[in-house]
């Protein structure tokens, strides 16, 4: 796990943009750095050791020399594919799973890609060619910015290496803006700058020496496995549970501690059960919990149930009121984006308690989106994503946004932010393909290709690398993705029961309560969070802010009495993210929300 970072067609200074650029991602690699730069090309990368600690810095090369690849994350399947290269007469100088990347090209091309089972950002120049190219990986694990400006090319694991260099601008896109106020978060391949995209899933980038920037495709979340799909639930259940087995193999890999997060619900203890099967010693496990939630919040004695049976090391962390005020400040700073998923709190304090005796933790994201464990997969209707995207391809807005009622209002927005843009009603659709049928699956491939990608993912790698943390992911290995994105939604959900074939698959791991309890989730209780006295303070914030003064913010159209808790915070979220983001330079380490208030 590392940051990496670099830029095309800069011919001089080179050197310094690069050492500017990893100074603003210390916290994503505190173990070494490594630079390189030929002619007008030029890569970086700040390095956290997961693998091969002795000689595995970056950037790696091939046996000539004309490959260069830098990469933030993990290639878990590098042992098979370093044995298979050797056979074919590649030598390797060292032990990192990333060397095998350099290889692969040189059989296969940019087609290597596919080839990798692992979460990655990568970029790789070809010395040869004058080809640079970035990728990220399938799922959108790892994160991967760009500024595709008019004379050069700027990539980075985070916003303010491109910021930091000068050359992009910090103008505003309120189209990804828009997307935040509806949703919560910036969707792929939207950010909050104009000058900046994210590199989709999947996809990679080639750039050559006149800079001109071509984009493809290497998987899709349609593209059916290697293996025919299996033909009964008997037979899901046994390819599930092996590829399972075998992606908790993989991620166990390192030569550093390892930890789970173990919330006590399916997802997470799924994990939990395979990782410490494939271990040769006792993991260590986490659970964080809400004491002071009205809504009670506890799943710790499923958690401690689980712990228990695998043998695991078990801690568990409470998270208060206090830490709303404490940390938001710090986390906006580390999140870079506006961003409304109060999950980051929790997140980031079982990160750094989960810091003090591991460098990774396994994570259970990605099993309601591939399982159908939201309530919406389970309603008759379509998701209101579908809904909204229905509306622009129909027509039939105004019937529509009356079902949807007062929970979604197209000029809601509008009036409190001038610049807004609304992009909820456009076909954002994912189109997986004509291997999906049904609209439960093409709902779930929307659910991974939106929220799952640009807010769980995000979340985790954003919170996870604050703290110096690796998050793996085993549900999201590829091939098990592939199978269970093409399993009938019959089997997903059946009788009314959400997960079905995974709680089958689960059951004789895993105690019946647990599987068959009513789902908690994963957030923090906002309601209880936001008392009067931050309601004041968060009001305060956004009357007293710079886009109220910069005429960004249209305050006579906020009846502060009436607003949700939710709306509120979104928009004192947006404030911060633009004192702390845009004008500030540096992290507001130890400053509370009272502080801005």
């Amino acid at each position: 796990m590392c940051g990496i970072f670099g830029y095309c067609n800069i011919n001089d200074n080179g050197a310094r943009l690069l050492r500017i650029m990893a100074d603003q991602q210390l916290h994503r690699g505190p173990d070494s750095e490594g630079f390189y730069t030929e002619g007008g090309f030029g890569l970086g990368i700040r390095r956290l050791s997961v693998i091969d600690l002795v000689t595995g810095d970056q950037p790696i090369t091939n046996e000539d020399k004309s490959i260069r690849v830098v990469c933030n994350g993990e290639i878990y399947n590098y042992q098979e594919l370093t044995i298979e290269l050797k056979q074919k007469g590649h030598r390797f100088y060292t032990n990192s799973d990333v060397e095998c990347i350099v290889h692969l090209y040189e059989e296969y091309g940019i087609n290597c890609l596919k080839r990798l089972n692992g979460m990655f950002g990568l970029a790789l120049f070809d010395a040869k060619k004058k080809h640079l190219y970035i990728a990220r990986d399938r799922l959108g694990i790892k994160p991967l910015y760009y500024s595709a400006l008019g004379n050069c090319f700027l990539f980075a694991s985070e916003l303010r290496s491109l910021l930091s260099t000068n050359l992009v601008s910090k103008e505003i896109d309120w189209e990804g803006l828009g997307c935040f106020l509806d949703q919560m978060y910036i969707p792929v391949p939207l950010s909050p700058f104009k000058k900046i995209r994210k590199l989709e899933p999947g996809h990679y980038l080639c750039i050559d020496d006149s800079n001109t920037v071509t984009e493809d495709s290497y998987w899709r979340l349609g593209d059916l496995p290697v293996e025919p799909l299996p033909r009964s639930e008997a037979e899901a259940i046994e390819r599930l549970t092996f590829l399972l087995k075998d992606a908790n193999r993989l991620q166990i890999r390192a030569d550093v501690p390892i930890c789970v997060f173990l919330s006590g619900g399916i997802d997470s203890s799924a994990v939990a059960v395979f990782a410490a099967m494939a271990s040769s010693m006792p993991l260590r496990t986490f659970h964080v919990h809400f004491p002071e939630a009205t809504k009670k919040i506890d799943e710790r004695r499923y958690a401690a149930a689980v712990a228990q049976r695998y043998g695991t090391i078990h801690s568990e962390v409470a998270v208060s009121r206090n830490d709303f005020s404490r940390l938001i400040p710090k986390l906006i700073w580390h999140l870079e984006e506006p961003f409304g998923d109060l999950a980051s709190i929790p997140t980031y304090i079982i990160s750094e308690m989960a810091r003090k005796e591991a460098v990774v933790c396994l994570n259970g994201s990605g099993g309601d989106e591939l399982f159908a464990g939201y309530p919406h997969h389970r309603n008759s209707f379509l998701s209101r994503r579908s809904i909204l995207s229905a509306v622009d391809r129909s027509g039939a807005g105004g019937t529509i946004r009356k079902l949807l009622g007062k929970s979604y209002n197209l000029d809601h927005w509008k009036k409190i932010f001038p610049g807004y843009v609304d992009r909820s009603l456009r076909d954002m659709a994912y189109q997986p393909g004509k291997a999906f049928g049904g609209r439960i699956n093409r709902v779930l491939a929307q659910d991974i290709d939106g929220y799952l990608q640009s807010n769980v993912l995000f979340l985790l790698d954003k919170i996870a690398m604050a703290v110096s943390l690796e998050g793996r992911v085993p549900l999201l290995d590829h091939r098990f993705v592939e199978v269970a994105a093409h399993l009938p939604a019959s089997w997903k959900i059946k009788n009314g029961e959400a997960k079905y074939i995974f709680k089958k698959m689960l059951e004789p791991y895993l105690p019946y309560e647990l599987l068959y309890r009513k789902k908690e989730g994963f957030g923090a209780p906002l309601e209880d969070w936001i008392d009067e006295k931050t309601r004041i303070n968060l009001r305060r914030i956004v009357e007293n802010g710079l886009l109220n003064k910069s005429q960004l913010l249209r305050l006579e159209n906020i009846s502060f009495k009436s607003i949700s808790p939710w709306d509120l915070w979104k928009i004192a979220c947006l404030e911060l993210w633009y004192r702390i983001i845009i004008s500030s330079s540096g992290c507001p380490q130890g400053k509370t929300l009272e502080d801005f208030a």
